[in-house]
């Protein structure tokens, strides 16, 4: 069905907002889960806003830019939130507390101590989805020689709006995991709301 996982989309991103702005009242106030969940959820929404608007404008290259951020977001709040022994929450408190140079913030070296792959597998993601997935966006994000010589073709990139948009509904699914995990049966839409196959 065609526009089937952008109209998705837009109906979990709309759930989203109007729950992030139940839950933003009195936040500061709130536990440590809660406020990180609100934080990412921010973020979320603002990338998600932003890849809608890139789309639209037929930026498909410009919409993968935002992608590998919405994966990382949403597996590093999955990977600290899940985590039972501290340890995770521990090292990303820790990587906020910014050294500055100049005033400039700088940042050194990675804030995990576990790659990304390794922070996919622990929520259960497995090594298949990410050099589908991620892999595939590093080729594309990474300027080799394949993907400039590709330059001369009217799109810029081989992923279309609707794989695009696949993939964000599919970590769409997994914020809003963690969302009805904080909530249960209160704001937000069921995970499997977010991402499933069309008839």
């Amino acid at each position: 069905m065609q526009h089937y996982y952008e109209h998705l989309f837009q109906k979990s991103l709309e759930n989203i907002v109007r729950g992030e702005k139940i839950i933003s009242q009195d936040i500061e106030n709130k536990d440590f889960n809660t406020q990180i969940f609100w934080l990412s959820t921010r973020r979320f929404i603002s990338h998600a806003k932003s890849i809608v608007y890139l789309c639209d404008k037929k930026q498909n290259l410009e919409a993968l830019m935002l992608l590998r951020p919405i994966i990382e977001l949403v597996v590093n709040l999955r990977w600290v939130i899940e985590d039972t022994t501290g340890k995770n929450r521990e090292q990303f408190v820790k990587a906020t507390e910014y050294k500055f140079n100049n005033d400039i913030p700088r940042m050194a070296g990675y804030w995990s101590d576990e790659s990304l792959v390794q922070r996919m597998k622990t929520i259960g993601f497995d090594q298949d989805y990410y050099n589908a997935v991620v892999k595939k966006l590093h080729e594309e994000l990474h300027e080799n020689p394949a993907v400039i010589a590709r330059a001369h073709k009217k799109d810029l990139t081989l992923m279309g709006s609707e794989s695009i948009f696949s993939i964000v509904c599919q970590f769409t699914g997994h914020l809003l995991k963690v969302a009805n995990e904080l909530y249960p049966n209160k704001y937000f839409l069921s995970s499997g709301d977010a991402y499933c196959n069309p008839n």
